[in-house]
């Protein structure tokens, strides 16, 4: 009897764990929709809020990869892509360096009303249990840092 329980309970915490993994993969959590609510160009000593026309609508990220920014001005269609991207490189000291990390890339358009986003940010991070999502534009000198709130 206690074997079968304890077979029991090792099945429902594998279960569980497994299966609770999937919600943390970045291509799951961008699912939904959101909206942009601050851009900021980042500089070393100084950041300053950027103007944006794309804060008054909703960006939807659907599970097939798809993705659609509605607005008073339309709606535009297009795609999204989350993937790994490494690279090597030398620091100061000559050691042989590698990194990998996860880009975002979002591209959409209205040909109609010549409308065009196509944001590459080198990284982004999800934060407040994936209810905020953080991207980067890295520049030289510069970062900007689009803030996303889930809705």
């Amino acid at each position: 009897m206690q074997s079968k329980l304890y077979t029991l309970s090792l099945f429902a915490f594998l279960f569980f764990t497994l299966s609770s993994c999937r919600k943390w993969l970045p291509e799951n959590r961008i699912e939904g929709s959101w909206q942009l609510t601050e851009l900021q160009k980042r500089r070393a000593f100084n950041n300053e809020n950027v103007a944006t026309e794309y804060r008054s609508g909703t960006f939807t990220f659907f599970e097939d990869r798809t993705a659609r920014y509605t607005d008073g001005n339309g709606t535009m269609q297009g795609s999204w892509e989350i993937r790994s991207v490494s690279h090597t490189y030398t620091d100061s000291d000559g050691n042989r360096k590698s990194e990998t990390k996860n880009i975002l890339w979002i591209k959409l358009y209205d040909f109609s009303s010549n409308r065009v986003i196509d944001w590459y940010f080198d990284r982004f991070d999800f934060r407040n249990s994936g209810q905020r999502l953080f991207a980067f534009m890295d520049g030289s000198g510069y970062d900007y840092r689009y803030c996303f709130s889930k809705r």
